[in-house]
Protein backbone atom coordinates (compact mmCIF):
# COMPACT_ATOMS: atom_id res chain seq x y z
CA UNK A 1 0.00 0.00 0.00
CA UNK A 2 2.67 2.23 0.19
CA UNK A 3 2.51 3.82 -3.28
CA UNK A 4 -1.35 5.01 -2.30
CA UNK A 5 0.30 6.14 0.64
CA UNK A 6 2.63 8.40 -0.79
CA UNK A 7 0.03 9.54 -2.93
CA UNK A 8 -2.37 10.09 -0.29
CA UNK A 9 0.19 12.34 1.53
CA UNK A 10 0.57 15.09 -1.67
CA UNK A 11 -2.68 15.10 -1.72
CA UNK A 12 -3.00 16.61 1.84
CA UNK A 13 0.00 18.95 0.78
CA UNK A 14 -1.23 20.38 -2.33
CA UNK A 15 -2.02 24.00 -2.46
CA UNK A 16 -5.00 24.18 -4.91
CA UNK A 17 -8.11 24.53 -2.59
CA UNK A 18 -10.07 22.82 -5.72
CA UNK A 19 -11.56 19.05 -5.16
CA UNK A 20 -12.95 17.25 -7.07
CA UNK A 21 -15.70 13.62 -6.99
CA UNK A 22 -16.78 11.36 -9.44
CA UNK A 23 -18.97 8.63 -9.58
CA UNK A 24 -18.51 6.20 -12.44
CA UNK A 25 -20.41 3.19 -14.78
CA UNK A 26 -19.30 1.80 -17.86
CA UNK A 27 -18.32 -1.13 -19.85
CA UNK A 28 -15.14 -2.96 -19.29
CA UNK A 29 -13.68 -5.73 -21.67
CA UNK A 30 -11.27 -8.29 -20.79
CA UNK A 31 -8.73 -8.86 -23.56
CA UNK A 32 -6.92 -12.06 -23.16
CA UNK A 33 -10.26 -13.91 -22.70
CA UNK A 34 -12.08 -11.14 -24.94
CA UNK A 35 -15.33 -10.85 -22.65
CA UNK A 36 -17.00 -8.43 -21.78
CA UNK A 37 -18.79 -7.03 -18.60
CA UNK A 38 -19.84 -3.50 -16.40
CA UNK A 39 -17.17 -1.58 -14.53
CA UNK A 40 -18.04 1.21 -11.94
CA UNK A 41 -16.12 3.33 -9.51
CA UNK A 42 -16.03 6.35 -7.75
CA UNK A 43 -12.59 8.93 -7.69
CA UNK A 44 -11.20 11.42 -5.50
CA UNK A 45 -9.09 14.09 -7.20
CA UNK A 46 -7.08 17.42 -6.43
CA UNK A 47 -5.03 19.79 -8.63
CA UNK A 48 -1.94 20.67 -8.51
CA UNK A 49 -1.58 24.09 -10.16
CA UNK A 50 -3.28 24.40 -13.41
CA UNK A 51 -1.55 21.28 -15.08
CA UNK A 52 -1.82 18.55 -12.79
CA UNK A 53 -3.45 16.61 -10.55
CA UNK A 54 -3.37 13.58 -8.20
CA UNK A 55 -6.38 11.70 -7.65
CA UNK A 56 -7.36 8.16 -5.33
CA UNK A 57 -10.14 5.99 -6.82
CA UNK A 58 -12.17 2.96 -5.79
CA UNK A 59 -12.89 0.85 -9.08
CA UNK A 60 -14.88 -2.30 -9.67
CA UNK A 61 -14.43 -4.75 -12.76
CA UNK A 62 -17.29 -6.55 -13.01
CA UNK A 63 -18.21 -9.88 -12.75
CA UNK A 64 -15.92 -11.75 -15.87
CA UNK A 65 -15.57 -15.39 -15.72
CA UNK A 66 -14.38 -16.85 -12.52
CA UNK A 67 -13.23 -13.80 -11.60
CA UNK A 68 -14.42 -10.64 -9.12
CA UNK A 69 -12.08 -7.99 -8.85
CA UNK A 70 -11.78 -4.70 -7.52
CA UNK A 71 -9.32 -2.15 -5.98
CA UNK A 72 -7.82 1.25 -4.90
CA UNK A 73 -5.77 2.80 -7.36
CA UNK A 74 -3.55 6.35 -7.11
CA UNK A 75 -2.91 8.13 -10.38
CA UNK A 76 -0.61 11.39 -11.46
CA UNK A 77 -2.13 13.31 -14.17
CA UNK A 78 -1.22 15.80 -16.48
CA UNK A 79 -4.46 18.03 -18.14
CA UNK A 80 -5.17 20.85 -20.42
CA UNK A 81 -6.22 22.42 -17.24
CA UNK A 82 -9.26 22.81 -14.91
CA UNK A 83 -11.97 25.00 -13.15
CA UNK A 84 -12.83 26.23 -16.77
CA UNK A 85 -16.11 25.95 -18.94
CA UNK A 86 -15.49 24.00 -21.94
CA UNK A 87 -13.63 20.55 -22.28
CA UNK A 88 -10.50 19.76 -20.78
CA UNK A 89 -8.34 16.57 -21.88
CA UNK A 90 -6.32 14.41 -19.39
CA UNK A 91 -3.49 11.50 -19.20
CA UNK A 92 -2.85 10.26 -16.16
CA UNK A 93 -1.11 6.89 -14.64
CA UNK A 94 -0.12 5.32 -11.75
CA UNK A 95 -0.78 2.17 -9.69
CA UNK A 96 -3.38 0.16 -8.33
CA UNK A 97 -3.66 -2.36 -5.71
CA UNK A 98 -6.31 -5.06 -6.60
CA UNK A 99 -8.40 -7.59 -4.55
CA UNK A 100 -9.79 -10.37 -6.90
CA UNK A 101 -11.82 -13.60 -5.79
CA UNK A 102 -10.74 -16.32 -8.21
CA UNK A 103 -12.78 -19.67 -9.02
CA UNK A 104 -10.61 -22.62 -9.16
CA UNK A 105 -12.07 -25.92 -10.80
CA UNK A 106 -10.67 -29.12 -9.82
CA UNK A 107 -11.90 -32.98 -9.19
CA UNK A 108 -13.02 -32.15 -6.05
CA UNK A 109 -14.77 -29.80 -6.66
CA UNK A 110 -15.09 -25.92 -7.42
CA UNK A 111 -13.71 -23.92 -5.35
CA UNK A 112 -11.89 -19.97 -4.83
CA UNK A 113 -9.06 -17.54 -3.80
CA UNK A 114 -8.58 -14.82 -2.80
CA UNK A 115 -5.61 -13.25 -4.73
CA UNK A 116 -4.06 -9.27 -3.98
CA UNK A 117 -1.17 -7.45 -6.08
CA UNK A 118 -0.37 -4.70 -7.56
CA UNK A 119 -1.21 -3.77 -11.26
CA UNK A 120 -0.06 -0.63 -13.15
CA UNK A 121 -3.31 1.32 -14.60
CA UNK A 122 -3.16 3.76 -17.80
CA UNK A 123 -5.96 6.32 -18.06
CA UNK A 124 -7.25 9.03 -20.86
CA UNK A 125 -10.02 11.65 -19.62
CA UNK A 126 -12.27 14.20 -21.43
CA UNK A 127 -14.31 16.56 -18.86
CA UNK A 128 -17.08 19.05 -19.80
CA UNK A 129 -17.59 21.70 -17.49
CA UNK A 130 -20.41 23.44 -17.24
CA UNK A 131 -20.77 27.21 -17.53
CA UNK A 132 -21.43 29.35 -13.95
CA UNK A 133 -21.83 25.50 -12.55
CA UNK A 134 -19.54 23.05 -10.10
CA UNK A 135 -21.37 20.33 -11.93
CA UNK A 136 -19.41 18.41 -14.78
CA UNK A 137 -19.44 15.46 -17.29
CA UNK A 138 -16.61 13.23 -17.78
CA UNK A 139 -15.76 10.28 -19.92
CA UNK A 140 -13.17 8.04 -19.35
CA UNK A 141 -10.69 5.56 -20.57
CA UNK A 142 -9.00 2.86 -17.65
CA UNK A 143 -6.04 0.31 -18.81
CA UNK A 144 -5.27 -1.98 -16.43
CA UNK A 145 -2.35 -4.82 -16.60
CA UNK A 146 -1.48 -6.29 -13.85
CA UNK A 147 1.40 -9.43 -14.28
CA UNK A 148 0.30 -12.44 -14.45
CA UNK A 149 -3.08 -12.20 -14.78
CA UNK A 150 -5.66 -11.08 -17.37
CA UNK A 151 -5.48 -7.09 -18.24
CA UNK A 152 -9.09 -5.28 -18.54
CA UNK A 153 -10.09 -2.20 -20.71
CA UNK A 154 -12.86 0.23 -19.24
CA UNK A 155 -14.75 3.21 -20.96
CA UNK A 156 -17.06 4.88 -18.09
CA UNK A 157 -18.73 7.92 -18.19
CA UNK A 158 -19.03 9.98 -14.90
CA UNK A 159 -21.02 12.59 -13.06
CA UNK A 160 -18.79 14.76 -10.83
CA UNK A 161 -19.07 17.86 -8.53
CA UNK A 162 -16.12 20.47 -7.79
CA UNK A 163 -15.81 21.55 -4.38
CA UNK A 164 -14.36 24.87 -3.91
CA UNK A 165 -13.37 27.24 -0.71
CA UNK A 166 -11.93 25.38 1.78
CA UNK A 167 -8.10 24.13 2.20
CA UNK A 168 -8.62 20.45 2.95
CA UNK A 169 -8.31 20.35 6.07
CA UNK A 170 -10.69 20.23 9.02
CA UNK A 171 -11.81 23.71 9.38
CA UNK A 172 -14.87 22.55 11.27
CA UNK A 173 -12.55 22.04 14.43
CA UNK A 174 -10.81 25.01 16.02
CA UNK A 175 -8.28 23.15 17.36
CA UNK A 176 -8.60 19.72 14.78
CA UNK A 177 -5.55 18.03 16.96
CA UNK A 178 -8.31 17.86 19.89
CA UNK A 179 -10.88 16.22 17.50
CA UNK A 180 -12.10 12.96 19.22
CA UNK A 181 -15.12 11.05 18.15
CA UNK A 182 -17.44 7.88 19.36
CA UNK A 183 -19.49 6.14 16.18
CA UNK A 184 -21.77 3.10 16.47
CA UNK A 185 -22.49 2.06 13.01
CA UNK A 186 -24.13 -0.98 11.50
CA UNK A 187 -24.32 -2.42 8.33
CA UNK A 188 -24.06 -5.69 6.18
CA UNK A 189 -20.89 -8.14 5.70
CA UNK A 190 -20.24 -10.02 2.28
CA UNK A 191 -17.72 -12.31 2.12
CA UNK A 192 -15.47 -12.28 -1.10
CA UNK A 193 -16.49 -15.82 -2.12
CA UNK A 194 -18.70 -17.71 -5.19
CA UNK A 195 -22.24 -16.91 -3.27
CA UNK A 196 -20.89 -13.73 -1.42
CA UNK A 197 -22.52 -15.08 1.57
CA UNK A 198 -24.12 -12.32 3.89
CA UNK A 199 -24.40 -11.24 7.50
CA UNK A 200 -25.77 -8.28 9.88
CA UNK A 201 -22.79 -6.98 11.13
CA UNK A 202 -21.52 -4.19 14.04
CA UNK A 203 -18.93 -2.12 14.86
CA UNK A 204 -17.68 0.58 17.18
CA UNK A 205 -15.50 3.11 16.00
CA UNK A 206 -13.06 5.49 18.24
CA UNK A 207 -11.61 8.38 16.31
CA UNK A 208 -9.16 10.86 17.39
CA UNK A 209 -7.48 13.43 14.80
CA UNK A 210 -4.10 13.98 15.19
CA UNK A 211 -2.96 16.31 13.04
CA UNK A 212 -5.16 18.68 10.43
CA UNK A 213 -5.07 16.10 7.90
CA UNK A 214 -4.39 12.38 9.77
CA UNK A 215 -6.82 10.95 12.23
CA UNK A 216 -6.46 7.69 14.41
CA UNK A 217 -9.34 4.99 15.36
CA UNK A 218 -9.24 1.64 17.13
CA UNK A 219 -13.07 0.02 15.84
CA UNK A 220 -14.21 -3.18 17.18
CA UNK A 221 -15.99 -5.17 14.59
CA UNK A 222 -18.54 -7.89 14.59
CA UNK A 223 -18.72 -9.50 11.43
CA UNK A 224 -22.03 -11.58 12.02
CA UNK A 225 -22.02 -15.34 11.51
CA UNK A 226 -22.11 -16.91 8.20
CA UNK A 227 -20.97 -19.95 6.56
CA UNK A 228 -17.98 -18.92 5.42
CA UNK A 229 -16.87 -15.77 8.04
CA UNK A 230 -17.60 -16.17 11.82
CA UNK A 231 -15.17 -13.84 12.99
CA UNK A 232 -14.50 -10.61 15.09
CA UNK A 233 -11.79 -8.62 16.50
CA UNK A 234 -10.23 -5.01 16.69
CA UNK A 235 -8.53 -3.30 14.06
CA UNK A 236 -6.12 0.00 14.28
CA UNK A 237 -5.58 2.59 11.38
CA UNK A 238 -4.30 5.59 10.42
CA UNK A 239 -6.46 8.14 8.24
CA UNK A 240 -5.33 10.71 5.50
CA UNK A 241 -8.33 13.19 5.97
CA UNK A 242 -9.76 16.17 3.27
CA UNK A 243 -12.29 18.46 4.12
CA UNK A 244 -14.81 19.11 1.21
CA UNK A 245 -16.05 21.86 2.85
CA UNK A 246 -16.91 22.84 6.67
CA UNK A 247 -19.17 20.12 7.00
CA UNK A 248 -18.28 17.01 4.92
CA UNK A 249 -14.97 15.01 4.95
CA UNK A 250 -14.07 11.85 3.04
CA UNK A 251 -10.76 9.58 4.48
CA UNK A 252 -9.50 6.46 3.44
CA UNK A 253 -7.67 4.74 6.31
CA UNK A 254 -5.52 1.12 6.56
CA UNK A 255 -4.22 -0.78 9.26
CA UNK A 256 -3.88 -4.17 11.20
CA UNK A 257 -6.97 -6.15 11.99
CA UNK A 258 -6.30 -8.40 14.75
CA UNK A 259 -9.08 -11.19 14.76
CA UNK A 260 -10.27 -12.86 17.91
CA UNK A 261 -12.27 -16.03 15.94
CA UNK A 262 -11.10 -17.22 12.70
CA UNK A 263 -13.14 -19.59 10.42
CA UNK A 264 -11.78 -23.31 9.81
CA UNK A 265 -8.81 -22.70 11.92
CA UNK A 266 -10.58 -22.77 15.63
CA UNK A 267 -8.11 -22.29 18.19
CA UNK A 268 -5.35 -20.91 15.92
CA UNK A 269 -3.96 -17.30 15.57
CA UNK A 270 -1.02 -17.58 12.96
CA UNK A 271 -3.60 -15.81 10.26
CA UNK A 272 -3.03 -12.42 9.95
CA UNK A 273 -5.39 -9.77 8.39
CA UNK A 274 -6.02 -6.05 7.22
CA UNK A 275 -8.37 -3.38 6.87
CA UNK A 276 -8.51 -0.49 4.26
CA UNK A 277 -11.28 1.62 4.25
CA UNK A 278 -12.87 4.86 2.34
CA UNK A 279 -15.47 6.48 4.75
CA UNK A 280 -17.32 9.93 4.30
CA UNK A 281 -18.40 12.26 7.41
CA UNK A 282 -20.80 14.65 8.13
CA UNK A 283 -21.29 16.69 10.56
CA UNK A 284 -24.84 17.08 11.45
CA UNK A 285 -24.14 19.70 14.21
CA UNK A 286 -20.86 20.39 16.41
CA UNK A 287 -21.09 16.82 18.73
CA UNK A 288 -23.02 15.26 15.60
CA UNK A 289 -21.67 13.51 12.97
CA UNK A 290 -22.76 10.76 10.44
CA UNK A 291 -20.48 8.17 8.74
CA UNK A 292 -20.67 6.05 5.95
CA UNK A 293 -17.86 3.43 5.35
CA UNK A 294 -16.54 0.92 2.56
CA UNK A 295 -14.08 -1.95 4.63
CA UNK A 296 -12.29 -4.73 2.96
CA UNK A 297 -10.87 -7.03 5.16
CA UNK A 298 -7.71 -8.14 3.27
CA UNK A 299 -7.01 -12.00 4.58
CA UNK A 300 -4.06 -14.35 3.83
CA UNK A 301 -6.38 -17.49 4.40
CA UNK A 302 -9.17 -16.82 1.62
CA UNK A 303 -11.52 -14.91 3.81
CA UNK A 304 -11.83 -11.80 2.63
CA UNK A 305 -14.85 -9.85 2.81
CA UNK A 306 -16.58 -6.33 2.52
CA UNK A 307 -17.63 -4.36 5.51
CA UNK A 308 -19.90 -1.66 4.72
CA UNK A 309 -21.36 0.25 7.70
CA UNK A 310 -23.16 3.55 8.34
CA UNK A 311 -23.69 5.21 11.96
CA UNK A 312 -24.01 7.98 14.22
CA UNK A 313 -21.57 9.71 16.39
CA UNK A 314 -20.62 12.05 19.03
CA UNK A 315 -17.83 13.87 18.91
CA UNK A 316 -15.71 15.73 22.04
Amino acid sequence: MKHIICGLLALAAGAVSAQEVTGYAGALHVNQAQENSFSAGVSYSHPVGQHFALSLSYLNEGHPTDHHRDGVAGQIWVRTGYNQPGWTFGAGAGQYYYFDTTELHNPVGTQYTNDHGWAAIYSLQATYHYPDSRWYNQVQLNRISPTGKDATTALMLGVGYQFNGVKGDKLHVQDASADEAVTIMAGQGINNSLDSERATIAAIEYRRAVSRYIDWTVTAINEGNTAQSKRNGIATQLWLIRSLNEKVELGMGAGPYFTAKVPDAEGQRSHKAGLVSIAGRYHLAKRVVAEAAWNRVVTDYHRDADLLLIGLGYSF
